[in-house]
């Protein structure tokens, strides 16, 4: 399934992003993305619908620059932010701002476990996240998280990323250990 062309008409309005977005070795990932897509058992509800909003999260798309037969090691998420988020004055909660970064690095794990390009990528889950908050996330603007998988060891999945704006300045930083578990421990 293609992207919602809702966001993918949005995104190519705003110049840095149809840059992105245009550039020959972007591949827009196949989706609405599944955590943008309401559940009945209330799975991913943040962002399929609390999140999913004019004045919250009002757009989301995601694309990957590496190879189709490889894993991929990087993910970019473009995310329009709303005054909905704030929690000062034009400017993203902090934990919003986490929260986003988070679910941006899910993104770089998940599209692997669709392709089969790490074996034995199972459910994961967010056993620890660091993040540096360098600048205030002001709203309502555009931002581009870029998720890039840093290294594995066992079921253990090393994620780092970085939230810019559209001129590429760096406001937020984040790193998290992932981990693969089964079902059942869920």
């Amino acid at each position: 399934m293609s992207p919602p062309s809702s966001d993918l008409t949005h995104f190519v309005a705003i110049p840095w992003c149809a840059a992105l977005l245009n550039s020959p070795s972007t591949t827009i990932l196949p989706l609405p993305i599944p955590s943008r897509i309401p559940n009945p058992s209330t799975e991913a509800a943040l962002f399929a619908q609390t999140l999913q909003t004019p004045d919250t999260i009002s757009a989301l798309l995601s694309f990957a620059r590496d190879s189709p037969n490889t894993p991929i090691k990087e993910i970019h998420t473009l995310v329009t932010l709303g005054y909905l988020l704030n929690g000062y004055p034009n400017t993203t909660h902090g934990g919003i701002v986490a929260t986003i970064i988070d679910e941006a690095m899910s993104f770089v794990l998940k599209r692997n476990k669709e392709l089969g390009t790490l074996p034995g990528l199972g459910d994961l889950v967010t056993a620890d996240l660091r993040i540096k908050y360098l600048r205030p996330v002001k709203t309502p603007q555009t931002v581009v998280v870029e998720a890039r998988l840093r290294e594995i060891k066992g079921r253990k999945y090393m994620v780092e990323a970085d939230l810019k704006d559209g001129e590429g300045v760096v406001l937020a930083r984040g790193e998290a250990l992932w981990i693969a578990v089964t079902t059942a421990s869920l």
